[in-house]
């Protein structure tokens, strides 16, 4: 039930705690369904405040996009630039997210650090490219916005881009340094060790399959008549949520994203294809990002294919684009594709959920989920603990015609995929 797919992490990952399934009926102070980067991150938090936390997993901790994403912990929590933040949240809580998207990649590696996960974690910083007009006004903005708040930024000519990452392809670009990279199993089941360690208790093989009241308690039912009872109650479970709680599965559209790896590159490729490593994407419509592990394997991702919805599938369009952007990869073999499901938002900003009186949802990355669903687990216990998240709580706001979704997707990604006019390939 629910098996791990076979990709490049959870090949190599550290081996997790024993989360064994849930056993009876239990309480708790707050109950947590979905023990991926946001559940544990909250069940961390909250149980380093002292509550009593149980959490509940259909599969294993780390089985959904937590250890199927690229690995890449990117800054800004998203891709609005900060001017824009505050354009749709207004000065108070623009600001206020601004300066939580700013600490999100320093949460990730302070938790790093303190709790010592071995998930093979660097921090090299972060690099967008563009090529022509794509992306420059937008790398731009990203620039002097974030300068002017202190954090270094630097923008690159195509020679820059060149020199730093080792293709051609790119005219443009920017350097952020706040980003890096993990291994993202590791790092999933090094925060279930952290969790664990400070007293949560964590169960896999729970699925939850309905939630009930009782007085002003939550109850989640588990699969097996099985239960949890809390105070309060969190969902996380971003582009795996399914009809738990009515209406929460309609506010986020999942989108297939495949990943592929090489075999360990040789010195000579090494030495010439991101040499420092640095965690790459492209500022384009339907976006691509890359990076080098610590074995030296190449690691690509992108959308799923038009027409697939499925997790995996035919990622050969993943790897023509690394052959565009690096000739010299065209024999080299590739040993694992795997694929997960990102979640997209209405407005392109994660969302910080009410759903009743002491329920909360945190979910809708929007392809940053490393780095912002950690933030979002902290969110969310600051929300439990005292009401002071950064993040505004806010109501479920759901896609009109979610049920049409699939359609969107595959009309985004043919127009943004001609819109984006990516250069030919360059000869090795």
């Amino acid at each position: 039930m629910n098996e791990l797919p076979p990709s490049l992490w959870s090949k190599t990952a550290i081996a997790g705690p024993d989360c064994p399934p849930l056993a009876g009926h239990e309480a708790a102070d707050v109950v947590i369904v979905g023990a991926g980067y946001t559940g544990c991150s909250a069940a961390l938090h909250l149980a380093r405040e002292g509550k009593e936390v149980r959490v509940l997993d259909t599969a294993e901790p780390g089985w959904g996009c937590s250890g199927r994403n690229g690995g890449q912990v990117n800054p800004g929590g998203q891709r609005a630039t900060p001017e824009e933040v505050i354009d749709v949240l207004g000065d108070d809580w623009g600001n206020r997210f601004n300066q939580m998207g700013h600490a999100t990649c320093d949460l990730v590696f302070d938790l790093i650090k303190a709790y010592d996960i071995e998930c093979e974690a660097v921090r090299p910083g972060y690099i967008q490219g563009g090529w022509n007009q794509q992306g420059l006004k937008y790398q731009q903005e990203w620039a002097d916005q974030w300068r002017a708040r202190g954090v270094e930024i630097e923008l690159l000519n195509g020679q820059q881009m060149m020199d730093l990452i080792g293709s051609e392809h790119y005219s443009h670009g920017m350097y952020d340094s706040r980003g890096g990279n993990v291994q993202p199993m590791s790092y999933a089941r090094g925060l279930v060790h952290a969790a664990i360690a400070e007293g949560a208790v964590i169960h896999g093989r729970s699925p939850a399959i309905g939630i009930e009241k009782d007085g002003s308690d939550w109850v989640v039912v588990v699969e097996g008549a099985r239960s949890v009872k809390a105070k309060y109650l969190i969902i996380a479970t971003n582009g795996y949520t399914g009809d738990l709680w009515p209406g929460l599965k309609q506010t986020v559209v999942p989108v297939s994203s495949f990943v592929a790896a090489t075999q360990p590159l040789g010195h000579n490729l090494l030495s010439a294809i991101l040499p420092g490593k640095h965690a790459v994407s492209e500022s384009g419509r339907v976006i691509v990002y890359y990076r080098l592990d610590h074995k030296g394997r190449l690691i690509i991702g992108g959308r799923g294919n038009f027409l697939n919805i499925n997790q995996i599938g035919d990622n050969t369009h993943v790897r023509e684009i690394a052959t565009r952007l690096f000739p010299a990869l065209s024999d080299v073999k590739w040993d694992y594709h795997w694929g997960g499901w990102p979640a997209i938002t209405k407005t392109h900003m994660p969302m910080l959920v009410g759903l009743a009186p002491n329920a909360f949802s945190g979910l809708g990355y929007n392809g940053r989920g490393v780095a912002m669903a950690t933030m979002m687990g902290k969110q969310l216990s600051m929300a439990i603990l005292d009401d002071s998240a950064d993040l505004r709580v806010q109501l479920l706001d759901k896609f009109t015609f979610h049920g049409m979704r699939q359609l969107g997707i595959t009309y985004r990604l043919v127009v943004g995929s001609w819109l984006d006019g990516r250069p030919p390939a360059k000869s090795a």
